[in-house]
């Protein structure tokens, strides 16, 4: 006759299995609060490079700020003496030449293109919330919204330029301009040939181009009180960046 041994292996203690459960939860937590930490420190350096990054875009911005508001202010003063000039009851038929030169330089464009490479990922991607320092958002948020403001007003001001060469182009003989370099007018010096004379000297059309100018002047020198509060903001921001971030 065989003799079966039956092996009878105790139960485990609540103790055992307490021990094993909190092993097993250490464990868990130890690799969350890893993963957490990585994840915590990739971010600050993300943070860090797009505050970089904002700065050498707010520096951009400045230099263009600084040199539109300088030409803003030379073409605003064009304007006005074109507005007068028009507005002057009489106009001696000599003065032709000069209201050419007035009106060639009162066209050229105001214009400040913003550098959005950082703003366009803080505001698209979602990666706002890296940015944790409150004085920092705000501010960030404070410089858009002026840079929205005088982006509306330039989009004014482009159309009102646009009503104004509509009617000129009525008034002025293009043949008369001559550039210094016709392959590109917008930055060529130019010149007036003598006895350069009106398509149209029609008074009422005088009249308009005059008002449509100086709507322009107006709208102008709008954008150049916008554009010295966005330089002022962005070099604000750039000294509060970089206290925040100890950049140097």
């Amino acid at each position: 006759m065989e003799v079966h041994t039956h092996t009878h292996h105790g139960k485990k203690k609540w103790t055992e299995y307490l021990w094993e459960f909190l092993m097993l939860f250490l464990a868990v937590f130890c690799g969350f609060l890893a993963e957490n930490g990585r994840e915590h420190l990739v971010e600050n350096q993300r943070e860090k490079e797009y505050m970089h990054s904002l700065v050498e875009d707010l520096q951009t911005d400045t230099l263009k700020l600084n040199r539109e508001i300088l030409f803003g202010q030379e073409i605003s003063g064009r304007i006005e003496k074109l507005v007068s000039f028009l507005n002057n009851d009489y106009m001696p038929k000599d003065s032709i030449e000069k209201l050419y030169l007035l009106n060639q330089q009162a066209g050229r464009v105001v214009k400040v293109d913003f550098e959005d490479r950082t703003s366009s990922q803080l505001k698209n991607s979602g990666t706002m919330r890296l940015v944790r320092n409150k004085q920092v958002t705000d501010s960030i948020r404070n410089y858009w919204s002026i840079i929205k403001v005088a982006e509306d007003i330039s989009d004014r001001l482009e159309m009102l330029r646009g009503k104004a060469r509509d009617v000129g182009v009525q008034l002025f003989y293009d043949k008369y301009v001559k550039f210094s370099d016709v392959q590109n007018p917008l930055i060529s010096k130019f010149s007036v040939s003598p006895g350069a004379s009106l398509i149209n000297d029609d008074p009422k059309l005088l009249a308009e181009y005059a008002n449509w100018r100086n709507s322009t002047l107006f709208v102008l020198n709008n954008y150049i009180v916008y554009m010295k509060e966005a330089g002022a903001a962005a070099q604000n921001l750039i000294n509060l960046v970089r206290k925040k971030y100890h950049f140097q």
